[in-house]
């Protein structure tokens, strides 16, 4: 008996136990989003394990920031009610040069009593002045005093049918986007013949706020500026084909005629190029990309 009992103490003395079990030990678990710290079991904690001391300070940041964000806004609602105009709509519009040009289409400017260009990535807004517009292709030209680095070019050709485009733009989804969005689109021909009409079809998710901007071809260059949406029933008794997500786009040669008759600098990339990414596309448009808000009194 006496043989064993070392034996059985020692292992004893090696047997974990719950209360050694640091999984299970209660801690401050700090949740950023929303800006609580709750006691939770280590292994429950999906936050960042803090003391109660840093808890409170950063309790108290968060409500700081908080109060100024609130009232930030509320001075912002407040300055917006104080205006003559009023927000009516959003479009899309795009840089030709670095002088502070902006392409995009008529009907995303036209029936607005102002005009306003949102800086990228910046609260500031900037007002716009229309220089010249063609109603029968549907563009329009603005004079600003945003200056980029970043502007497009247009490509010397149209792609072929079937071929995958870039649409930048800010469409709606519930509310208006602040920032640029790529959305994927393919070339389509049914019910488009530029030779004719001056347009080139495309099929994608195009909505609201894409008006005006810019589809680029596979090596980042401009074949078009982005028209409108196409009523898909109609497209589809006239082609007599499943037409989806159909929009038009007015093509390069109409923005290049439209540009050399407005004497405005732009360019044209005839070089070979090399085949983007869709990431490599994302930062070339959305760069040269802004968001126009349509204004009207009332």
């Amino acid at each position: 008996m006496n043989i064993w009992m070392p034996l059985i103490a020692a292992l004893l003395a090696t047997t974990p136990t719950l209360a050694s079990d640091s999984a299970m030990e209660v801690v401050n678990c700090w949740d950023s989003e929303r800006g609580i710290v709750q006691p939770v079991r280590r292994k429950r904690c999906t936050g960042r394990e803090v003391t109660s001391a840093e808890a409170v300070r950063l309790k108290t940041e968060y409500d700081r920031n908080r109060r100024r964000t609130l009232a930030r806004g509320d001075a912002i609602r407040r300055a917006e009610a104080a205006r003559p105009v009023r927000f009516y709509s959003a479009g899309a519009g795009f840089a030709v040069n670095a002088s502070g040009t902006i392409l995009t289409s008529a009907h995303v400017v036209k029936p607005c009593d102002a005009v306003e260009l949102r800086i990228p990535n910046s609260p500031r807004r900037l007002p716009v002045r229309i220089v010249a517009l063609d109603d029968e292709n549907d563009l329009a030209l603005l004079d600003t005093s945003y200056r980029t680095r970043h502007y497009l070019r247009l490509a010397p050709h149209l792609p072929p049918g079937g071929e995958p485009v870039a649409v930048i733009g800010f469409p709606q989804e519930g509310r208006i986007r602040l920032k640029p969005r790529l959305t994927p689109a393919i070339v389509n021909y049914d019910l488009s013949d530029p030779r004719k009409r001056g347009l080139v079809g495309v099929m994608g998710d195009v909505r609201r706020g894409h008006s005006g901007g810019p589809v680029l071809d596979s090596k980042g260059r401009v074949i078009g500026v982005l028209k409108a949406k196409i009523d898909s029933v109609e497209a589809s008794r006239l082609t007599g084909k499943i037409l989806k997500h159909l929009a038009v786009v007015t093509e390069a040669r109409a923005v290049a005629s439209f540009l050399e008759r407005a004497k405005t600098r732009h360019a044209i990339d005839g070089t070979r190029g090399r085949e983007r990414t869709e990431q490599g596309l994302y930062a070339i448009g959305t760069a040269a990309t802004v968001r126009l808000d349509c204004l009207k009194r009332g």
